[in-house]
């Protein structure tokens, strides 16, 4: 297995300054996709990496395309590197670099499965954010005919290049803030295992979310509305691998 870190980024250079000695202690390749910044957080980002030293490769979009589109960006660049696995990771802080190590043994163990994170949330998460999340996995469930995929939305996850850079291509799932969840629900569909192992995930006090409310929860209503209409269509597929677990 040859991993890397891929590191979707927009106009956070600020928390990534604090995270990325973190990451370079991992002694893990990075992909760093930077999602069209502002021109001084851009100089600021290739000033760290320049200075960091580590095995990096900053890739940069012209125009902003969404985290899904960066996180893409960056499958695509791991696998052309010739890496089998990438590990995701927000460049904002979210995510506790202490349980990279979990989820890269998990990954060893079952490397043709997409590795997730199931967020164990500590006080800074907000109310509503954290019991909408439970719509989008009701929601998710449905898609799927099964609640294997624990948490959709968290995106600390280790990707089989091969197998998610196919179903990228086949099936193109949204670039913007759709993309986690919609991923797994094709990865679903395909057959790609999933397994989870518990992360820690925190919202830091001087975290800029890039959440557009009305572009966004429109684009993600819209994918949920094609992701039921696909769930009806391959409904006798799902119901037969629902039976065959059954009676394995």
């Amino acid at each position: 297995m040859r991993l890397c870190l891929v590191v979707p980024h927009y106009d956070h250079v600020a928390q990534f300054r604090r995270l990325l000695p973190s990451l370079l202690d991992t002694g893990l390749p990075m992909v760093i996709v930077d999602d069209s910044s502002p021109p001084e957080a851009l100089q600021e980002l290739e000033r760290l990496i320049d200075e960091s030293g580590g095995e990096i490769t900053l890739v940069r979009h012209e125009e902003n395309q969404g985290k899904g589109g960066a996180v893409t960006t960056g499958l695509f660049t791991a696998l052309d590197a010739g890496f089998t696995h990438a590990l995701q990771i927000d460049a904002d802080g979210q995510h506790d670099v202490a349980y990279i190590d979990a989820l890269r043994e998990m990954a060893a163990q079952h490397p043709d499965a997409i590795i997730c994170g199931q967020p164990v949330f500590d006080e800074t998460i907000s109310k509503l954010r954290y019991y909408g999340r439970y719509l989008t996995h009701s929601l998710v469930w449905l898609e799927t005919l099964s609640t294997e995929i624990r948490d959709a939305m968290c995106g600390f996850r280790v990707y089989p290049t091969g197998p998610v850079v196919a179903l990228i291509r086949k099936q193109a799932p949204g670039s913007r803030m759709a993309f986690d969840p919609e991923l797994l629900v094709r990865a679903s569909w395909e057959g790609i295992p999933v397994h989870y192992t518990p992360v820690k995930v925190r919202y830091p006090d001087d975290g800029a979310s890039h959440f557009h409310y009305l572009r966004d929860n429109a684009i993600i209503s819209w994918m949920h509305i094609r992701l039921v209409f696909g769930m009806l269509l391959r409904l006798p597929l799902l119901l037969w691998r629902k039976m065959q677990s059954r009676q394995s």
